[in-house]
């Protein structure tokens, strides 16, 4: 390994190992605390993203898919874990300095970061590349048919929340339906026969770095090792990182937020550490332009496993926490959020139904969620706007749309005709 990889991988791991040993030594929340565990929490996601985007070229499809898709979201997980554990012992009919209010903040400002800043992202570097490499032409990211896998889920999983605003809570049956889905589209994934570029076309810097060790039980030792390493991070720091938010917020946010400042910035400081490493992967591959999209695929598989999942563990870990046999939370105070969240979505999904991103679609979701992250407010305004633009995305598109048609197909083609070969 160069010894510039080795510096950088030598680095994150030193200022994760510090920052256990600060949390574990002062065990309150400090400015330093909050200093190191920031930073924490950055090393072990870029760890978790270079160990997984080499993993994939490292062991069987099948295992890489489940893997990957898993560990991309292994920060929010802890969080959103913490969060709702810490929900599950606020006492009853707590009105004060609540943890409840709180457990949909992070999946809600991840989802929203994805789908707001990250396909602009990708769209924007791929502009932006064709001007600067004379390259003409319309400028759009086309999806293959197999691609609507991922689409039909976030679709699906979208549309789910429907179901949750109508009733006003998130329970144990959400969990379950939520977990489900996300095992039956894990398995799709399972089945779907692929066809992947070599290590060489997609990887460089660090997690090339691992693919080029010689070694193949070396090279999965070090893989093993990074996810472990950085998992144990977010055991010891992930409790300092959300109280540290929180000090933050009542000290800094309160005069300009008032009671929301602890909602607000659990929202936005987590997703934003956390998903950085995910961002600078898109950012280098959408760079290639021809593997803008897999940039574009690896933020729609996140969402999936963010809305089904991640939402699918609140519950779960609440009624461990609390000792409560229904482990129902209620949303109401902030189903704007989640209304927001899965209108904003559901332009996404609306915007692919050809199969085709473009320049347009990338300028709506981002103009609509730097304006919803700035004035709270209007988020309710900026929700229905989402849900209006969409229906107008069908309306014109609805001669081109083949999502369904395509997932039909490779249902048929790709993954249950696999199924009966196999046999």
């Amino acid at each position: 390994m160069r010894p510039k990889i080795l510096a950088e991988y030598s680095l994150l791991i030193a200022w994760a190992i510090i920052s256990i040993v600060v949390v574990l030594t002062l065990h309150q929340s400090n400015y330093t605390v909050a200093f190191l565990t920031f930073g924490a929490v950055v090393a072990a996601a870029l760890l978790i993203a270079w160990a997984a985007e080499a993993s994939e070229f490292s062991i069987s499809k099948g295992l890489a898919l489940a893997i990957v898709a898993i560990v991309q979201t292994i920060p929010e997980y802890f969080v959103e874990g913490t969060i709702a554990w810490k929900a599950g012992k606020d006492p009853l009919n707590c009105a004060i300095d609540c943890w409840i209010p709180n457990v949909i903040a992070n999946f809600t400002g991840a989802n929203r970061l994805l789908t707001g800043l990250g396909w602009p992202l990708i769209m924007f570097t791929v502009v932006i590349q064709k001007r600067r490499t004379g390259l003409k032409g319309p400028t759009n990211i086309a999806l293959r048919k197999e691609q609507s896998v991922e689409l039909v889920f976030m679709l699906g999983s979208s549309l789910y929340y429907l179901f949750v605003l109508l009733r006003g809570e998130l329970s144990i049956l959400d969990s379950l339906i939520l977990g489900v889905t996300f095992v039956g589209y894990m398995w799709l994934l399972f089945r779907l026969p692929t066809e992947k570029e070599g290590p060489g076309e997609v990887l460089e810097g660090p997690p090339r770095a691992l693919m080029e060790v010689k070694s193949v039980a070396r090279r999965l030792a070090l893989i093993v090792g990074l996810f472990v390493f950085a998992a144990l991070t977010f055991v010891f720091v992930t409790d300092a990182f959300v109280e540290s938010i929180r000090t933050i917020a009542v000290s800094f946010l309160i005069p300009f937020l008032g009671s929301g400042a602890v909602f607000f910035s659990i929202q936005w400081i987590a997703p934003v550490l956390s998903e950085f490493p995910e961002k600078v992967s898109a950012f280098n591959w959408a760079r290639t332009i021809r593997l803008a999209p897999t940039a574009l695929l690896n933020f729609m598989s996140s969402s999936v496993n963010e809305l089904t999942a991640l939402v699918a563990l609140i519950p779960i870990v609440f009624v461990i926490s609390s000792g409560s046999v229904t482990g129902t939370i209620p949303v109401g105070q902030h189903d704007v959020e989640i209304f927001l969240t899965m209108a904003q979505s559901l332009y996404a999904c609306a915007a692919l139904l050809d199969l085709e991103y473009n320049v347009s679609n990338a300028t709506v979701l981002f103009g609509l969620w730097a304006v919803s992250t700035a004035i709270v407010e209007v988020r309710l305004a900026v929700g229905i706007v989402f849900l209006i633009l969409a229906a107008a995305e069908v309306i014109i598109q609805r001669k081109k749309i083949m999502a369904f048609s395509a997932f039909r197909e490779t249902l048929r083609d790709k993954i249950f005709r696999s199924s009966k070969d196999s046999i």
